[in-house]
């Protein structure tokens, strides 16, 4: 092989890798179901990427009767929480270790259990939806917003994978 050619390749190939880790985010925005989700939120910087908003959608706290698993033996696993419409939002409707059929879902996985010192009657559930990133400056309004409980967030599901693409008031 010719040092042109090497040189090609190493070039191409992290630029197909970076390319191929936005295919599945950019698929669910443009074609998943969107989704409102009750959110509470504060307003951190990342150094490198800016100003976001760090959210925690409602359903990441499960009611322990919605869980019918042995936690012990979840732990470490995906789960697929199906989500029902209540009104305006989305709620969880039930927990299982296979992925539904049909219906709007997530994947999830439990973060930790709820112990004497927490909610003893729910579980903590991580979709990957912790993040929205923001134009710089414009958090402290969304930050007063997220401790009044004025925060909704809308986000497109796809095939159990969740995009957040909005955060407005209620």
């Amino acid at each position: 092989m010719t040092k042109q050619k090497t040189f090609i390749l190493a070039v191409v190939i992290p630029l197909l890798i970076l390319l191929a880790m936005t295919i599945k985010p950019q698929t669910t925005v443009l074609f998943g179901q969107e989704i409102v989700l009750e959110t509470k939120a504060f307003d951190p910087t990342d150094l490198f990427r800016g100003d976001y908003v760090a959210i925690s959608v409602a359903i990441s706290e499960i009611p322990k009767s919605k869980v019918t698993l042995p936690i012990d033996k979840v732990l470490s696993k995906n789960l697929y929480v199906s989500l029902k419409q209540e009104g305006k939002y989305y709620v969880v409707d039930q927990v299982s270790e296979i992925k539904p059929k049909q219906g709007v879902y997530l994947r999830g996985k439990f973060q930790e259990i709820y112990n004497e010192f927490n909610n003893a009657d729910q579980y903590r559930v991580d979709y990957s939806l912790d993040k929205y990133f923001i134009k710089q400056g414009s958090g402290g309004t969304l930050q007063q917003d997220s401790y009044r409980g004025n925060l909704v967030g809308t986000v497109k599901v796809l095939g159990g994978y969740g995009v957040v693409t909005g955060l407005t008031r209620r």
